[in-house]
């Protein structure tokens, strides 16, 4: 800790990965270590996935007995057939969802039309037609922002839609 003259025996973790650590006296990692939190900037799902880890030992579960095996060849099948191709799945963390990337335009249009996953083109079309009655300009006595706020909510069941288009052209598995 810069000032302090005492010697840095006692190390604290840098981040959540506890890959590299600080080294302070014991009164300065006692006052880093009561404001330091492990799951500060992780939502509520990561704090679960990361409980359920560590009662494991941070360990995946696997099965023993005569289907374990069965188990892992159809769930590699499944994943080739799933990716066109015949190589083996990657291997991955155990219990670690796969990456969303929520500034894709699906997920944008979804967030301005106020809708979660899994959707049906039926529930967008509603949606789409409750929102465009409740701002559309008219409605409000012309107002700029509602007409602002319109052309978003057009543009997002716009991206939804073709999104739906897109999918339903994809050949079936």
């Amino acid at each position: 800790m810069p000032g302090c003259p005492d010697e840095g025996a006692h190390k604290a973790p840098r981040d959540r990965s506890l890959e590299g650590h600080y080294w302070f006296c014991l009164e300065h990692v006692q006052d880093y270590n009561k404001a330091w939190d492990f799951f500060s900037g992780m939502s509520q799902q990561e704090i679960e996935n990361q409980i359920v880890r560590s009662m494991l030992w941070d360990r995946p579960t696997r099965r023993y007995d005569g289907f374990a095996a069965l188990e892992e060849s159809l769930h590699r099948k499944a994943w080739q057939t799933y990716n066109y191709t015949d190589k083996e799945p990657p291997k991955e963390a155990p219990g670690k969802p796969p990456p969303v990337d929520r500034n894709m335009p699906e997920f944008q249009a979804m967030a301005i039309m106020s809708l979660e996953p899994p959707l049906t083109m039926k529930v967008i079309k509603a949606r789409y037609k409750e929102l465009a009655k409740k701002h559309h300009p008219d409605v409000n006595g012309g107002s700029p922002e509602s007409e602002e706020l319109l052309k978003s909510i057009n543009m997002a069941y716009t991206i939804l839609r073709l999104s739906f288009e897109k999918f339903a052209e994809l050949p079936e598995r």
